[in-house]
């Protein structure tokens, strides 16, 4: 599971809400930051964290605000809770800069409510992940979105997945694979899947992707493919029209 972060300019203040978060969640490791540049920087170089304990004010500015924005961009799956002695003072601030915003916890930080915030966030990761192909390469598992996938190209044993953010690639079989993507998804040839949400037509035995790149349609496949992609967009059809 992820980590939680917590960042606080106040060494005590830090330590304390640290140990608090380790009460609550016991199988999770705490990282602390005093310093927002080391926090940004480890997100740079890859740290993932489930949710940041945010403290708002950093030398007498709302400098956790900026933070947590840059975090967004950084990372737009990591969940914010700010924390703050002087809600009037910040409340009315926070949406200013967007970020992933999940709580708001006043200081000192109660248990109970930092227990049902952590709750709330675990939760709603499990039902991300309902949306999520999960696939392990290098000893690192890669959280990918369903949407984000355009198709999945086999080549040996190993599999890449090419999305909208760019390609990421493991070692699995395709079948395998496919088993495990939602009903939008079709084999249409031995060596790739494809999501028909980003299907743009199906041509002279190709099928030419929204990213403009052109997939082979195996003959064997071929008339399946084109009555589920016609099947799928009968439905989507439908469904916009409120039938």
């Amino acid at each position: 599971m992820k980590k939680i972060a917590v960042c606080d300019d106040n060494p005590l203040i830090l330590e304390e809400v640290m140990g608090t978060v380790n009460r609550v969640v016991q199988a999770v490791c705490c990282d602390g930051y005093s310093e927002l540049e080391s926090l940004l920087a480890a997100i740079k170089d890859g740290k993932r964290y489930l949710a940041i304990l945010m403290d708002i004010e950093w030398n007498g500015s709302a400098d956790g605000i900026e933070a947590a924005h840059k975090v967004q961009q950084l990372d737009k799956e990591a969940r914010i809770i700010y924390m703050t002695g002087y809600a009037e003072r910040y409340v009315q601030q926070i949406f200013l800069k967007s970020a992933n915003i999940s709580g708001f916890l006043m200081k000192p930080v109660e248990e109970n409510l930092l227990r049902e915030n952590l709750r709330k966030i675990k939760d709603e990761e499990r039902e991300a992940e309902k949306k999520r192909l999960l696939v392990k390469y290098k000893g690192a598992m890669l959280s990918l979105s369903f949407d984000d996938i355009f198709y999945l190209e086999s080549a040996g044993h190993v599999i890449t997945i090419h999305t909208k953010t760019g390609k990421q690639s493991c070692y699995d079989r395709l079948e395998k694979l496919f088993e495990r993507l939602p009903e939008y998804f079709i084999q249409c040839h031995k060596s790739y899947v494809v999501n028909m949400k980003e299907i743009q037509r199906i041509e002279k035995g190709k099928v030419w992707m929204t990213d403009y790149t052109e997939i082979p349609i195996s003959k064997a496949r071929y008339g399946d493919t084109k009555s589920r992609y016609f099947h799928y967009m009968e439905g989507m059809l439908f469904s916009v029209n409120g039938i």
